[in-house]
């Protein structure tokens, strides 16, 4: 089970409750973080599952607020640095795929919303909201981490100003 995050002053990679800015890391390193928060957001999505199944709504509330936190953190993250690099040095239509890919940061964290209101749900829409949510999420994860972090590190050195 995933703990609720903190922020630290320092950007280590550490989060608190808004308001959220991008954390102050070298690319490498902040690419090695968000690389480790999918890991921890699956691990999160998957305990949220067991949670659900065992109907402890109590450990599924908490799970999900720190997922909520977490991925709030790291959507900021993304975007303000990983995009910002990308669109800087691709300009908006070279980097057209890599924002189709962070377009769907919205309906993950929506179907994350959704599944926290798990109280209305029979166990079957509470099931199908979750196999909905896990296989964007690895679709997403996978693009991010396979296309776009490399890419955004072999341009790194081309952005100017």
């Amino acid at each position: 089970m995933i703990e609720e995050p903190s922020r630290d002053s320092g950007g280590m990679g550490i989060v608190r409750p808004g308001p959220f800015l991008p954390r102050k890391m070298e690319l490498k390193s902040l690419i090695r973080t968000l690389v480790g928060e999918h890991t921890t957001m699956k691990e999160g999505l998957r305990a949220a599952r067991e949670a659900a199944q065992k109907h402890d709504f109590g450990a599924l509330a908490k799970t999900l607020a720190g997922l909520d936190l977490l991925f709030r953190q790291h959507i900021v993250d993304e975007e303000s640095t990983i995009l910002r690099l990308l669109i800087g040095v691709l300009g908006t239509k070279g980097a057209e795929e890599e924002i189709r890919v962070f377009q769907q940061h919205r309906p993950i964290y929506q179907l994350m919303r959704r599944i926290a209101e798990f109280a209305s749900m029979s166990a079957s829409e509470l099931e199908a909201n979750q196999e909905e949510l896990r296989n964007l999420f690895d679709t997403h994860v996978a693009a991010e981490e396979k296309q776009i972090f490399p890419k955004a590190k072999s341009l790194s050195g081309r952005l100017q100003g």
